[in-house]
């Protein structure tokens, strides 16, 4: 169970998706309303990921995306690479009304041969006061799957995180808001005004969410940060500071308002969950609570960890198989679905965890769908997660609870069990 206040989006999934989510047939519209899918495989997810996405000034911002390289071979005959890949992005953006704001194509040439990734980087559209879908699709020749990515950002106003960067000492910027490392940072925007941040540490340790059929009602959270400290930004910099506490820094230019920006400080090896304690806690979605307590119970958390996956997969080379395919599971959670706790502690985490990836994804501003079997078949499986109200984070989607799940939770559970 995650602690913060939310909306309810209680929608049901009677029409076409696109028409539920939006409606109509303007195609900007139809982005956001798309099955996304593939993005959720456990195989693609880093094919086609952000590196940084910022805003430049109220007109404008820019995305650097890094794509698979090594793709396109060369021409058996000539041996140069005549063809190219197709990169085609659009900008969605919700105002009054939700609409297309930018689009473009660009030919990627891919020569490369000792690399695993390109990054391509371009500026595109987006007046201040909005929140906007970036959809991109990279096509490459002789592969039929395009490869996809669908990320959300917010330019409401000044305050929000696509203003803001943090960068190393080597110059170079992390990857989004998230570290696994106690790294000096420092933060960097376009913004050349002087003024002081307050920094707000919160290490919270957050349970992990119930199953899906209890109805449970979210714990109001505790604003009260741990510690704080301040940092003065001026010509755009602030000095570097060490993240070396686990859990989120709270930037907030203006104390007065909720607004602000977070750095979550993961755990080592993050998104890799290799530390015994923690692979022993996320065992806590396939064990009765008399079992949970009892591995609790082990002095050693290896031993834990590895007496139940032998206990119930009834052999060593099962219970190697099995512990491969659930922490896989954990860290694709941890990519996917980080907000702020790990991914694999969030209602979306716990159930792909245990009931895989699903067959369809729709996603809007305000919600998203999983599906589990044919969309116009009765009896598919949906899960509904509606958009949480948290000033954390922009990846916080909440699970609407249903006893109709319980059949369906237990006979998962059960096959990881065996």
């Amino acid at each position: 169970m995650s602690p913060f206040p939310r909306k309810s989006f209680r929608i049901l999934l009677l029409v076409s998706p696109l028409m539920l989510l939006f409606g109509g047939c303007n195609p900007a519209l139809n982005v956001t309303g798309m099955d996304i899918s593939s993005i959720y495989t456990g195989q693609k997810e880093d094919a086609l990921r952000i590196n940084q996405l910022h805003s430049i000034n109220d007109s404008i911002s820019t995305i650097s995306i890094i794509l698979p390289a090594g793709l396109i071979k060369p021409d058996p005959r000539t041996k140069k690479h005549s063809q190219k890949g197709t990169l085609k992005y659009e900008v969605i953006g919700e105002g009054k009304y939700i609409a297309l704001t930018d689009s473009a194509t660009f030919a990627i040439p891919d020569t490369s041969e000792n690399i695993n990734f390109l990054s391509h980087t371009w500026t595109f559209k987006a007046p201040t006061g909005q929140n906007y879908f970036v959809k991109a699709t990279y096509s490459v020749p002789g592969i039929p799957d395009d490869f996809l990515l669908l990320e959300y950002f917010s330019k409401k106003n000044h305050l929000s995180q696509s203003w803001f960067r943090f960068q190393k000492e080597s110059g170079e910027y992390i990857p989004g808001n998230i570290t696994a490392y106690s790294q000096p940072l420092r933060l960097v925007t376009t913004d050349s005004s002087s003024r002081k941040l307050l920094v707000k540490l919160y290490s919270r340790n957050f349970p992990t969410p119930v199953p899906p059929f209890v109805e449970e009602s979210r714990t109001p959270f505790n604003y009260l940060p741990d510690s704080t400290f301040s940092l003065e930004l001026k010509n755009g910099k602030t000095p570097y500071f060490l993240p070396s506490q686990t859990g989120f820094y709270f930037f907030q230019p203006d104390s007065s308002q909720k607004q602000g920006l977070s750095l979550f400080r993961m755990n080592t090896g993050f998104p890799k969950v290799t530390q015994h304690n923690l692979m022993r806690e996320a065992l806590r979605y396939i064990t009765s609570t008399k079992e949970f307590q009892q591995l609790n119970a082990f002095t050693l958390p290896k031993m834990a960890v590895d007496s139940f996956w032998i206990a119930n997969a009834g052999s060593s080379d099962i219970a190697t198989e099995l512990i491969r395919k659930y922490y896989i599971r954990v860290e694709t959670a941890n990519k996917l679905y980080t907000s702020y706790t790990d991914g694999w502690k969030t209602d979306r985490g716990m159930i792909f965890i245990v009931m895989g990836k699903p067959s369809k994804v729709y996603r809007s501003f305000k919600q998203e769908v999983w599906i589990y079997g044919e969309y116009d078949d009765p009896r598919a499986l949906r899960f509904y997660f509606d958009k949480a109200i948290n000033p954390f984070t922009d990846n916080d989607y909440v699970l609407i609870r249903n006893e109709y799940y319980k059949t369906a939770w237990y006979q998962s559970v059960q096959l990881w069990r065996r």
